[in-house]
């Protein structure tokens, strides 16, 4: 069966990228004219009214990928997050719960910034902000370092790049829709055209960059494209994109200098409407690869973990670290950690701390100096856990010349 969040994800991303990119097309791409065509007030409208739409169903899914997300991280039902309050935990002490927050108040602000069409420059601004944060819950979020920081920046780009093209084609297409043969629409509608294809090509020589890194540090080499689940849905993903780039091309190059002809119209619509299409399919499977681990991130669970306890693994570009507590519940627990590097040696460590956050910070943190043992893992024995929810555990390994590598990570206790 397939997983939920995938299509609560690419749900997410659609609406997203449909609100926003037609904000950047009333912004960006109809001209300003002093005595607009008429009828296109009432697209105007419309248009207002898709982005409204959009933005509902962007709040609602991503309260549903908080729900499943949740589940997920609990080990509970659906029915039991929602009837027990087990969001509020991810909400209030994830990255994901804190992103949420922001893009929802984002949406509410851009929703109510729509009243208001002479304000296009801060609809645009508000509308960035509300798809750049997508960046922070997806694997560039996730990864540390300078490199993690290159991979957030490039992915904004990518998704800024892909609201400004793809999100705008919707609103693009009930223009064309909605076009009438007179001179003033004539060449309300060649302008547009023309500052749509700008924008376009612009937009899809950003997403060639930008996907170029994210694919570099998200795959381990180019076998992965054939010989992993992740690889091969990237290598779907490009066939997508160069499909939707052909399309592109044909309308730039060969329709678009045949305008205002009732052919070429009809036929930049059709195209466009294909576009959309391979769009969506594109973002559904950025929906799927969301749920599935990089394969340049990619570790194996260590063996031999009781049931019951809670386990982590946490990566950073120094070293990374396995944390097991056990048992994962209220009262007195042992942690084990065992410190790594990238190849999965062991980090020559001169000594290694823990120290355990509640959740919503409700009580003292607790920070132990961990043991090593014979087998290399470091021990902390005698923990006393207060309560059950998403705790973040904290590991700082101090390395034999003395420098301090930080890791942390959320972890579940369960009740």
């Amino acid at each position: 069966m397939a997983d939920p969040l995938i299509f609560v994800r690419g749900a997410n991303f659609a609406a997203t990228l449909a609100a926003c990119g037609t904000v950047s097309f009333l912004a960006l791409m109809v001209p300003s004219v002093s005595k607009p065509p008429a009828g296109f007030l009432p697209l105007r409208d419309r248009l207002r009214v898709l982005i409204w739409l959009a933005l509902a169903v962007a709040i609602l899914s991503g309260a549903a990928w908080l729900v499943l997300l949740a589940a997920n991280i609990t080990g509970a039902t659906i029915a039991e997050v929602c009837l027990h309050g087990g969001a509020w935990p991810v909400l209030f002490d994830t990255r994901f719960g804190l992103v949420f927050c922001a893009r929802l108040a984002l949406a509410v602000v851009l929703a109510l910034l729509m009243d208001w069409p002479a304000m296009r420059m801060l609809q645009l601004v508000v509308a960035a902000a509300l798809i750049a944060l997508l960046a922070w819950v997806g694997h560039a979020g996730a990864t540390p370092g300078i490199a993690g920081d290159v991979h957030l920046v490039s992915d904004i780009a990518h998704l800024l790049a892909a609201g400004s093209w793809l999100g705008a084609l919707p609103a693009f297409v009930l223009l064309l829709t909605n076009a009438r043969r007179d001179p003033d629409w004539d060449d309300f509608l060649l302008r547009t055209t023309q500052r749509f294809s700008v924008v376009a090509m612009v937009s899809v020589a950003t997403l060639l960059a930008s996907g170029l890194i994210n694919s570099w540090n998200l795959l381990s080499g180019l076998r992965d494209l054939i010989t992993t689940d992740y690889g091969r849905l990237i290598a779907l993903k490009v066939g997508l994109f160069v499909a939707m780039i052909s399309v592109a091309a044909v309308n730039k190059f060969y329709l678009t200098p045949r305008l205002p002809k009732p052919s070429a119209l009809r036929a930049l619509r059709r195209n466009s409407l294909a576009e959309i299409a391979l769009g969506l399919c594109v973002l559904f499977i950025v929906g799927a690869l969301g749920t599935l681990a990089p394969t340049a991130h990619r570790h194996a669970v260590p063996e031999g973990i009781p049931p019951g306890a809670a386990f982590v693994h946490i990566h950073a570009p120094e070293a990374m670290a396995d944390v097991m507590i056990n048992p994962g519940r209220p009262g007195l627990s042992e942690a084990t950690i065992r410190v790594m590097g990238e190849d999965l040696s062991r980090f020559p460590a001169k000594d290694v701390w823990l120290a355990l956050e509640p959740p919503q910070s409700r009580g003292p943190t607790l920070e132990r100096g961990a043991v090593e043992e014979a087998d290399g893992a470091w021990r902390v024995k005698d923990i006393a856990l207060s309560e059950p929810g998403i705790w973040t555990v904290r590991v700082t390994v101090t390395s034999k010349p003395g420098e301090a590598i930080l890791l942390d990570a959320p972890i579940v206790i369960e009740p």
